[in-house]
């Protein structure tokens, strides 16, 4: 079975529109994006929602 990779897919047009909408929304700038989300996080928090914090995964440097 093949698949037509051109063809229309209504859920990945909405799921576009949507990613379009929240770009534009902060000027097309990650940073504002990522600033907006730890805002909303931070408020969150304030209002007694708990957020479960991960330890950062460290990889060993790669030999040279």
């Amino acid at each position: 079975m093949e698949i037509d990779m051109n063809a229309y897919d209504p859920v990945l047009e909405e799921i576009y529109a949507i990613r379009r909408k929240i770009s534009e929304r902060y000027g097309h700038n990650v940073y504002r994006l990522a600033e907006a989300v730890a805002e909303r996080q931070r408020m969150a928090e304030a209002k007694g929602r708990k957020y479960i914090r991960l330890p950062v995964a460290r990889v060993a440097p790669a030999m040279a």
